[in-house]
């Protein structure tokens, strides 16, 4: 989102653009193994072709295999993360998918509360992310979703919130040296709990409206393992279930996400969309909001190519990326516009532009699904790479254009704000 500085690309980048699936009525689970294969009015042959319906949410299957993507530096210095040059360029190099945790939901372990900290990480030209206001909930409250919004109309900084029984805590974010966080911002917020899925909201709601530079941020699937709990001298802590008896004797790194306002108002535009409402006033709680994130593999680090993402509300387009395997030569820290993109590329992005939204915000469901495999267990597709029928194919076996759910989660969308959530192992966990 999760989505980490490598996904937000998103925010500073242009969008794609592709064909948005909406919900349907039907809440029976599709199994994805029908196969629908045909040929289609172009008499070119399509491998895959339908849609998948789970989780009330009706999902065009990818006619495409699932592929992965590990981002290395192409000058030579690994993964993107060890590189240590200034600018380093950022490629996908394919790997297989690692896919073992869907259809294994693990249990959550003993939640100890820890104190959470880390850069706020701004996203916008000459952007600085010190003085705002980072609230962490709780997911759920009493079985229902969160609502994590606030009342806009409220005095800056005493604006009452839409769930305070969720409310975990906020802080000012501090300035800190740029050596410590790029963007100047830094957060310290004690009593956070491990093991408990998060939302984190980042906003400059202690400010008057005409004086704020950031919009609503809004980070949805955080969650703290204890295997990432350490020390105040940052060393891992083996038990933190016996160790953690205060939150200021444990210490987890998280870092959490901000836009400015100039980068916000050009992703519409960016994405062909001309106009979207309310976007005159950022802060008066009405207009249309958006959500991206990523698509992930169980890694919860590597993304993947060609899945297929849905909402059950109404928006003005979905958005993909440019960023393929190579010989593209697009960088992963630089994704732009693929204008007629159905699916995610390489860079396993996506962005739904102008969600339809109430004031106030509403609860919307988000969910991808992909093809794990064209061809099915005996190797042979129904159609060559050159849209032909293949002669070699007789009929569909075992698992051949299979259609995988991969999950949803259900977030809520407010008015000029973005909301971000990534697909990844944590996500597949929690099914």
């Amino acid at each position: 989102m999760g989505f980490q500085p490598k996904s937000l690309a998103m925010a500073h980048a242009s969008f794609s653009f592709g064909l948005l699936a909406l919900a349907s009525s039907c809440s029976k689970e599709d199994d994805g193994n029908s196969n629908n294969n045909n040929n289609n009015n172009n008499d070119q042959c399509i491998n895959v072709s339908g849609t998948v319906t789970s989780d009330g949410l009706t999902l065009r299957k990818p006619e495409e295999a699932a592929r992965g993507c590990i981002a290395k530096d192409k000058n030579g210095e690994g993964t993107c993360d060890e590189a240590t040059g200034d600018e380093p360029v950022c490629e996908c190099e394919e790997k297989q998918p690692d896919f073992a945790c869907l259809g294994a939901p693990a249990n959550l372990g003993t939640p100890v509360e820890v104190t959470m900290r880390g850069c706020v990480e701004a996203f916008g030209l000459e952007s600085t992310s010190y003085d705002l206001t980072v609230a962490i909930f709780d997911e759920t409250n009493g079985g229902q979703a969160t609502d994590p919004g606030y009342e806009v109309a409220g005095a800056a900084g005493a604006q009452a919130e839409n769930t305070p029984a969720a409310l975990l805590g906020k802080v000012l974010s501090a300035r800190v040296d740029k050596a410590v966080c790029k963007d100047l911002g830094r957060f310290s917020l004690a009593g956070v709990p491990t093991e408990t899925p998060l939302i984190v909201r980042v906003t400059d709601q202690n400010l008057d409206s005409d004086l704020r530079r950031a919009v609503d941020t809004y980070k949805y699937n955080v969650l703290i393992r204890n295997s990432a709990v350490k020390d105040a001298a940052g060393n891992p802590v083996a038990d933190p279930v016996a160790t953690c008896t205060s939150p200021d004797l444990c210490f987890v790194e998280e870092n959490v996400n901000t836009i400015e306002t100039a980068t916000f108002l050009t992703i519409p535009r960016a994405a062909g969309v001309s106009h979207i409402e309310g976007g005159m006033d950022l802060y008066d709680g009405a207009g249309e909001g958006h959500i991206a994130g990523e698509v992930q593999d169980c890694t919860s680090q590597d993304t993947v190519q060609n899945a297929v993402v849905a909402i059950d509300a109404e928006s003005r387009k979905l958005a993909y990326f440019n960023v393929g395997f190579p010989p593209d030569r697009d960088n992963l820290d630089d994704a732009k516009p693929e204008g007629t993109r159905q699916r995610t590329n390489g860079d396993g992005l996506y962005a739904v532009i102008g969600v339809s939204t109430a004031v106030g915000g509403a609860p919307v469901k988000v969910g991808a699904v992909i093809t794990p495999d064209l061809c099915g267990d005996d190797g042979v597709c129904q159609c060559n790479e050159d849209k032909t029928k293949n002669p070699s194919w007789t009929a569909a076996d075992a698992n051949e254009g299979a259609a995988k759910f991969l999950g949803s989660r259900t977030v809520y969308v407010f008015p000029d704000s973005i909301t971000i959530l990534t697909f990844d192992k944590n996500l597949y966990l929690s099914r």
